[in-house]
């Protein structure tokens, strides 16, 4: 029996799903990800554009059937397997998948990878976790840290009913789009970010303090009072992209301050969250 965390809500309105795939742009250009394939709805009406899809599905006996339903499209790869253990595609690539909601961080974290080649994806989502990704009704780390290499939106809210079995949280289709951002710079950039958002300082000025020149800080102070950014949720996306530019330039001295900590905050994450479910 497939474990519950992969358990989906497979999404039935083949009509709509049509129109949301010429939407996309998707072409014979393109190599496409299906991420928890269940049935097969969202493969079938990839392959009829896309260069070729690739299907994960774990649970056997839909696996089963969605071999026997694609053995004559030479342009469907199916894997039996858990797309979290694999290895993503060494060329360009998008997504285009209803995936497993409890899911979602892990999958985004994977195909936003730093040596990731997502172009872009469209993901089924709950509703709330979409807001968290692009950065509603506060900015939140991880928006604040996808921001730099992706512009991030949902271009559809569903209806609940044509999903099976119905759910009882709203579900929307998030979009991800890469904006070819230089990725050494996006390594450092999540340093930065998950400095900031970690730091156990009353006001965000604290913390800037020890990573910018006291010339850039006395502008930067300026904004921040300004705006009333005293939480780094507080600071808009686009306000940490415009200080992050001035931070780089500062040298090693300052640099070394967050250099790995995104790293780092990852394995103490890891760490608790392994003695949270031991205790429980």
């Amino acid at each position: 029996m497939v474990d519950i965390k992969y358990s989906q809500n497979f999404y039935t309105n083949k009509t709509n799903l049509q129109r949301l795939i010429k939407l996309s742009g998707i072409n014979s250009n393109d190599i496409v990800l299906d991420i928890g394939a269940g049935t097969g709805i969202i493969t079938e009406e990839l392959s009829k554009y896309a260069k070729k899809v690739i299907a994960y599905e774990l649970e056997q006996k839909y696996y089963k059937k969605l071999k026997d339903k694609f053995s004559d499209s030479p342009d469907v790869r199916l894997l039996n397997e858990d797309f979290l253990s694999t290895s993503l595609p060494k060329e360009d690539f998008k997504v285009f998948s209803n995936i497993p909601f409890s899911l979602t961080a892990d999958i985004i974290s994977k195909i936003t990878s730093a040596s990731s080649k997502l172009k872009e994806a469209f993901l089924f989502v709950q509703k709330e976790s979409a807001e968290r990704f692009i950065g509603r009704p506060k900015n939140t780390q991880i928006s604040a840290i996808l921001s730099f290499m992706y512009d991030i939106r949902i271009i559809e809210e569903f209806r609940r009913e044509d999903f099976k079995p119905v759910p009882n949280v709203d579900i929307v289709l998030l979009n991800l789009k890469s904006k070819g951002s230089n990725k050494q710079d996006y390594e450092l950039y999540r340093d930065f970010i998950t400095y900031v958002f970690n730091q156990m300082n009353s006001s965000v000025l604290d913390t800037f303090e020890k990573l910018f020149t006291y010339k850039q800080l006395k502008y930067i102070s300026k904004d921040i009072k300004a705006n009333s950014y005293f939480k780094p949720t507080d600071i808009p996306s686009d306000y940490y992209l415009y200080v992050f530019q001035k931070f780089k330039l500062n040298g090693n001295r300052y640099i070394k301050r967050v250099k790995g900590y995104y790293l780092k905050h990852l394995k103490q994450h890891s760490k608790r969250e392994k003695v949270h479910r031991t205790r429980v």
